[in-house]
């Protein structure tokens, strides 16, 4: 046929510096990178030849269809677009596999993992799929491949399917035969009405998803060569030391010689009893669990050969918190994997702009975590053990070995818990991982794990009790406003905070103390405030207590100021909400323990002295429950709190297990894989819409910017919201940019939107503007308060819990 391009001369992306990328070594490369992963040491597959054999013709084959006339016109740039390859390469190789095991009469031993790598070939550029999505059967334009170019290197590569005919006549024919070859395979997984172990299935999951990692990987590795980083044993003796240099250059702080103390008597734990997967690391708040985390997993590294550190946050200001930490402790880079985190840097040397759906080295460096320490949010680690899309599992690349630190769980919602737990002991299982949970408020393992987990604990410390617990009666926005004011301190330098329930609580006691008190001693934090203007507000009020400023400071929040945000305060007004709620924000209450004692009062808030909010919030019976254990003492101390909290979580799930949510994992393995692909850490009540604000910041605001925004935006010259935006509307100037520009661009832009109740979003900027842009811009400078963001429109009706 004219046009038909000689297989030997097919490429498999564009031309470069190097030479031509030929198609054939391409998909050699791939096969031999899918064999040696699954053949390694680490692998469970190791000495399984005939699967790791089939696992090789499914990288062989996966990107075959590139070979199509009109593809090979698309990628020299002579086409706009070329036909998606994925569906043939995986029609492709359900013939050719299945004819490999019929002949090795393995079909019936190997017919799952052949229908699991025919799904996987077919989404290797996209979401991950139901299985009994077909659309693959009868996929490719044989017809515009050299066919016969095609046959002769796969006999060349496969000999043993020398008898098998290759051509155009027979895999039409194929299309008839794999029906039955396809429902024979995916009766196997039906599980019937037999009870099922829901920890078994997931093992045989995660197994899956291995495979699919081991393909895609493969393929794009094979584009951008991409290495694993990890601390070998100098590395963590040199860490060790370094930690330890880092605490006693801040043993300034009177916690100081407690936090050494708690140290200490964790490691001593672990290194009695170090042989668990999963570990609970039980501190109270301000004990120092970072730290301590930091030195339990050098201690693994050098005693057991862990190689990386892996960081969990629920959020944001949590992870670049730590961040910082971590880099300052350890004296390393750190990566950050979530939505505001650049790409790092390729050292002299530029970007290329690359063929569509492959990834630049920075990306590729992010994405696959190969960086010794990362840091990254729930969010992104749910998609390593739930993937979504195919790229999704290049976090799973080089996980393994790797000591897993999951900061505050307690904020999973409750219902996503037992799932994210039995996907995460088959996730260690696989890849050899060590976990530990660091929190206060330690939620309930008993259903979602197959064993308790070790515990490493502290108590308090009897002579250290930095906080008391009152309780006081109704009060409304007035009476919590006048509570905070009538406090009459003796320090020269006070700061109190008061936490309610929802963004128009906040504002309304914010704006009682606005009539009495202005900035700079006033501050309002919450959760419809763009990142930028919440991050810079955070840490104003760090620095005024680091430098022990003069005066009275007042806090006013959402819930935002409960978890991983190092802030302490003198007395602390926490509207009545749940306990794990409160104990964390009794956390923010005294940090640094002054010698006296802060206060944490609750109250029961009542919105203009009527409407109780907390009941829109949190579940009535977990209300009660709090209720019933804090009314036990009208006064507490910080040990006699904490100990509160087991028995909550104990009564919580003895009323409801949670366990509902694990029949996701039944659906997940009969095929339909989205209901864990979906997965997702928090529960959302209503819908949200993004919505960009060009926020004016003052020089002094300014001074306040992280350090990487300042660079991204010199290096990008872009130096204000506006000149940012503009560039995000210039369709003509986006097509230009390199894929890693368009990334940092969207990083930029992120550090300005917030994302708002839908019907919020369309009164501020109307529906027609998101037919326009996904993102929409808030012309109106009045609607986003230099102070107080969008807290206003909370009050017109448009309430959020954060």
């Amino acid at each position: 046929m004219s046009g038909l391009i000689p297989f030997d001369q097919c490429v498999a992306r564009p031309e470069a510096k190097d030479g031509k990328h030929w198609l054939k070594d391409h998909l050699l490369g791939v096969k031999e990178a899918i064999e040696q992963r699954l053949d390694s040491d680490n692998s469970l597959y190791k000495n399984d030849t005939m699967f790791i054999r089939l696992a090789g013709l499914a990288g062989f084959c996966h990107d075959m269809a590139k070979a199509h006339q009109h593809w090979q016109k698309y990628i020299k740039g002579k086409r706009k677009n070329g036909p998606n390859h994925a569906p043939a390469g995986a029609f492709l190789f359900s013939y050719l596999g299945f004819h490999l095991l019929e002949k090795a009469k393995k079909w019936p031993e190997y017919a799952v993992h052949w229908l699991w790598m025919t799904r996987d070939i077919a989404d290797h550029h996209g979401a991950l799929k139901h299985l009994e999505e077909k659309r693959w059967i009868g996929a490719g334009d044989w017809d515009k491949m050299d066919l016969s170019g095609i046959a002769a290197f796969i006999r060349q590569i496969y000999p043993e399917l020398c008898h098998v005919h290759i051509t155009a006549d027979a895999l039409n024919q194929w299309i008839d035969e794999v029906e039955g070859v396809f429902e024979e395979a995916y009766d196997l997984l039906d599980l019937g009405y037999s009870p099922v172990a829901y920890g078994e299935l997931m093992e045989r999951l995660c197994f899956w998803r291995e495979i699919t990692t081991a393909l895609i990987a493969g393929d794009r590795f094979h584009v951008t060569p991409t290495e694993r980083s990890g601390f070998d044993q100098k590395n963590h003796i040199r860490n060790d030391r370094t930690i330890d240099d880092f605490c006693r250059d801040n043993n300034d702080q009177a916690m100081s010689e407690i936090r050494n103390w708690a140290q200490k008597q964790i490691l001593s734990q672990l290194s009695k009893n170090s042989v668990h997967r999963v570990y609970t690391l039980e501190m109270p708040t301000g004990y120092g669990k970072t730290i301590t985390a930091l030195k339990i997993a050098t201690w693994l590294g050098r005693e057991q050969g862990y190689e990386k550190v892996i960081y969990v946050a629920p959020y944001l200001s949590i992870l670049e918190q730590t961040s910082d930490v971590l880099e300052k402790a350890m004296n390393v880079s750190v990566l950050e994997h979530h939505s505001l985190a650049l790409l790092p840097q390729k050292q002299n040397s530029e970007e290329e702009e690359q063929e569509e759906g492959t990834l630049s080295s920075g990306q590729l460096i992010m994405e696959a975590w190969a960086n010794p320490v990362v840091c990254t949010s729930f969010q992104q680690w749910s998609k390593a053990l739930f993937p979504g899309k195919a790229q999704d599992t290049l976090r799973r690349a080089f996980l393994h070995n790797s000591v897993v630190i999951i900061d505050e769980p307690q904020i999973f919602a409750p219902e996503s818990w037992n799932v994210f737990l039995t996907g995460l002991e088959s996730l260690a299982k696989v890849y050899n991982l060590r976990i530990f949970f660091l929190s206060a408020t330690m939620p309930p393992f008993d259903y979602g794990l197959s064993e308790q987990p070790a515990c490493l604990a502290v108590k308090p410390v009897k002579q250290v009790e930095r906080y008391l617990v009152e309780q006081k009666s109704e009060m409304d926005e007035e009476g919590v406003a006048g509570l905070l004011l009538d406090k009459m301190p003796e320090q020269e330098s006070f700061c109190q905070a008061a936490i309610l329930n929802t963004i128009a609580d906040a504002y309304l006691v914010y704006k009682k103390l606005a009539m009495h008190v202005r900035p700079p001693y006033l501050k309002l934090l919450h959760g419809m405030m763009i990142p930028l203007h919440k991050r810079v507000e955070i840490e104003k009020i760090k620095r005024f207590q680091a430098e022990k400023k003069k005066g009275r400071l007042y806090v006013v929040s959402t819930q935002i100021l409960e978890a991983g945000v190092d802030l302490s305060f003198d007395h602390m007004i926490r509207a009545l909400s749940i306990l794990p709620s409160i104990v964390q924000a009794a956390g923010r209450v005294n940090r640094h323990f002054s010698g006296l004692y802060g206060t944490l009062t609750l109250i029961l808030f009542l919105r203009g002295g009527e409407k109780n909010t907390r009941s829109a919030i949190y579940p009535l019976s977990l209300q009660k429950l709090t209720d019933d254990l804090l009314q036990r003492k009208e006064i507490c101390l910080e040990s006699e709190l904490l100990g509160l909290i087991k028995e909550y979580y104990r009564k919580m799930f003895a009323c409801n297990s949670y366990e509902a949510g694990k029949q996701d994992i039944r659906d997940a393995y009969e095929g339909n894989w989205s209901k864990l692909g979906e997965f997702k850490p928090f529960s959302e009540d209503y819908y949200k819409l993004p919505i960009f604000v060009p926020w004016q910041a003052t020089e002094e605001d300014k001074a306040y910017f992280p350090d990487r925004f300042i660079k991204l935006q010199k290096r990008l010259r872009l130096d204000s919201p506006e000149s940012i935006y503009a560039c995000y509307e210039d369709r003509d100037y986006y097509a230009r940019l390199s894929f890693q520009a368009r990334k940092e661009l969207m990083i930029l832009m992120n550090h300005y939107v917030v994302n708002v109740p839908a019907k919020l979003a369309f009164s501020l900027v109307g529906q027609d503007a998101y037919l326009k842009n996904r993102i929409p811009c808030l012309f109106s400078k009045s609607d986003y308060d230099p102070v107080a963001g969008l807290a206003k429109r909370s009050v017109d009706g448009f309430d959020s819990i954060i």
